[in-house]
C-alpha cells in the first residue's frame, strides 16, 4: 500500500513547482504495488504531470491486475485519467454487464468511434439519464442535430434542474446552431441563482466564446458552492483560454483533491496542452 505520506509529499512537490523526476517517481511506485485502487490514486495525482511512457505503462500494469471483481472500476478510472483505448481492453476481459456496456460506449465515443459507439448504445438494455445524454453527444457527433435536440429537449422536460442534463441540452442546442436560444434559456435559468444555474450559464457562455462572462458565472457558482466540479471545470478552462496556465492547473488539482481522478481534471489539462 502506498503510504499517505508518499502521496502528500508528491502533492506538495507539485504545489511547489518541484516537479523534476515525478514522472519517474511515480512509474517506480506503481510497478512495485499490488493493489488497483492504490495505483490509480496515485495516477490521478500525477496526471498534473503527463508522461506519455509512464502513463502507457502504468495503464498496462492496471490491465493485468483487472479481474471481474475490480475491472468495471479500474476501467472507469482508466476512461477518466484519458485512457479509453485501456478501459476497453480491461472492459473486454471481464464479465459482460449493461454498466460494462454503456462505459464501453461511452470510451468509444471518446475515441471518436461514433458509429461503433450508436450501434453499442442499443445493446444496453436498462437505459439511465447518463445512457440518454451519451445518446445525445452521439448524435451530434454524427451530424444527426435534430434528433440529438429531440433527445436533450425530451430529457429536460422529464429533469429541469439536473445540471447534467442541463448541459447536454445546451450542447445539442450549440452543435444545431440555435445559439440565440441557448444565450435565452441561459439567463432565464439565472433568476433562481443557484449554483449550478450559474454554473449551466458559465458553460454556456463558454462554449459560445464569451470566455470573460463564462469566468465571471463560473466563479459565482464556485461561491454558491465551493464543491462544484462543472463550475471549476468551466473556470479552469476559462483560466486556460486566456493563457493563464498556471492558475489553469491550479483549479485542476482543486478538483482533484474533492475527487480525484475526474475527467473534468484532463479537461482542463488538455485545454492546457493546446493552448
Amino acid at each position: 500500500m502506498v503510504e499517505d505520506s508518499i502521496l502528500k509529499s508528491i502533492s506538495d512537490d507539485i504545489s511547489e513547482g518541484r516537479t523534476e523526476g515525478l514522472p519517474q517517481r511515480r512509474l517506480s511506485i506503481c510497478e512495485s504495488e499490488d493493489d488497483p485502487m492504490e495505483i490509480l490514486k496515485c495516477m490521478s495525482l500525477l496526471k498534473l504531470l503527463p508522461s506519455s511512457d509512464a502513463e502507457t505503462r502504468i495503464a498496462m500494469r492496471l490491465r493485468e491486475l483487472a479481474d471481474d471483481d475490480n475491472g468495471f472500476t479500474i476501467a472507469s478510472a482508466l476512461q477518466n485519467l484519458d485512457c479509453p483505448l485501456f478501459a476497453i481492453e480491461v472492459l473486454d476481459k471481464i464479465k459482460k454487464s449493461d454498466r460494462n456496456t454503456r462505459l464501453k460506449c461511452s470510451c468509444l465515443y471518446d475515441l471518436e468511434e461514433y458509429e461503433s459507439a450508436f450501434d453499442l448504445y442499443g445493446r444496453i438494455e436498462n437505459k439511465c439519464v447518463n445512457d440518454r445524454i451519451l445518446l445525445s453527444r452521439i448524435q451530434s457527433a454524427l451530424g444527426e442535430h435534430t434528433l440529438s435536440v429531440q433527445t436533450s429537449t425530451e430529457l429536460l422536460s422529464e429533469y429541469p434542474k439536473d445540471y447534467d442534463v442541463r448541459v447536454a441540452y445546451a450542447n445539442s442546442m450549440m452543435m444545431a446552431g440555435h445559439d440565440k436560444d441557448l444565450l435565452k434559456y441561459a439567463r432565464e435559468g439565472l433568476k433562481d441563482k443557484s449554483a449550478d444555474s450559474l454554473a449551466v450559464a458559465a458553460y454556456i457562455f463558454r462554449i459560445l466564446g464569451k470566455t470573460n462572462a463564462a469566468g465571471n458565472y463560473a466563479a459565482q457558482a464556485i461561491k454558491a458552492d465551493n464543491s462544484h466540479i462543472g463550475a471549476m471545470e468551466t473556470l479552469g478552462i476559462c483560466l486556460a483560454m486566456k493563457g493563464e496556465y498556471q492558475k489553469a492547473k491550479i483549479t485542476a488539482g482543486a478538483i482533484n483533491e474533492i475527487s480525484p481522478g475526474n475527467k473534468a481534471v484532463i479537461n482542463i489539462l488538455a485545454y492546457c496542452d493546446g493552448h
